[in-house]
């Protein structure tokens, strides 16, 4: 299963994420990494380049240091980055691949905080985020993109309380509870204008996180691929309802 998670931080993505693969592995038998460490490529929005339980001996200075980058520089580190997903060795290197937020996190906050990428500059991650989706489309056409939303006012809860399966995630980051209404606008903006046809939106103001999760299979089901069916199929010796 290729799978994107989007959205404005503390709309769940990472606490359903760590549900998704949980579940993912129950169905497929495949690996899951339980909490700190994640399924899930969670390293596109600054300065969370580091995996969430990788590289330990350098993750809080690698964030740190991400902190001063100037904006040419951090530029450039995040088009690598974000690139190097699309290599051949991520297409074809497992019937997997689950993301948070890819290039959606830069075609959001680079302009609004990072001092690069904005209409009309060099290298528009809105206009890059276009680019991507159709390269996407063509090496990986099989991929779900989620765009996980919650009302500004339960953001901005979340956010003064600081509850999170992954303490040290939001520490450091650009988001303002302010700009609640603004971020979550403009994924919403990238989300209607993207050109993957697999695509559905999961809103958590106020449902729990099983009805989240439940809500993901209830929509995932019919985006996924013959070969993923198999692959359940193969590892389930029972009929499976949700197929």
């Amino acid at each position: 299963m290729r799978l994107t998670l989007m959205g404005c931080e503390y709309a769940g993505k990472r606490t359903l994420g760590v549900e998704i693969a949980r579940w993912w592995a129950e169905q497929t038998g495949s690996e899951f990494h339980e909490s700190p460490q994640m399924s899930f490529h969670d390293h596109f929005t600054v300065p969370h380049v580091v995996h969430a339980g990788g590289h330990d001996d350098h993750k809080e200075l690698s964030e740190r240091q991400m902190l001063d980058l100037n904006p040419g520089l951090l530029e450039h580190y995040q088009r690598y980055q974000i690139g190097n997903k699309l290599h051949s060795g991520y297409v074809t290197g497992g019937p997997d691949l689950f993301l948070i937020d890819w290039f959606y996190a830069d075609a959001v906050f680079a302009p609004l905080y990072y001092g690069y990428g904005g209409p009309g500059q060099y290298a528009d991650r809105h206009v890059m985020a276009r680019h991507m989706e159709a390269e996407l489309l063509k090496t990986m056409p099989e991929m779900i993109l989620v765009m996980m939303t919650a009302s500004p006012e339960v953001i901005r809860q979340r956010k003064r309380e600081g509850k999170s399966i992954f303490p040290g995630r939001h520490k450091a980051t650009h988001f303002k509870g302010e700009d609640a209404e603004l971020v979550l606008s403009k994924f919403q903006d990238e989300y209607d204008v993207s050109l993957i046809r697999h695509k559905f939106t999961l809103d958590t103001t106020s449902a729990t996180v099983d009805e989240t999760l439940q809500e993901f299979i209830s929509g995932i089901k019919k985006f996924i691929t013959p070969e993923d069916r198999l692959r359940v199929l193969a590892h389930k010796s029972s009929d499976i309802p949700w197929l």
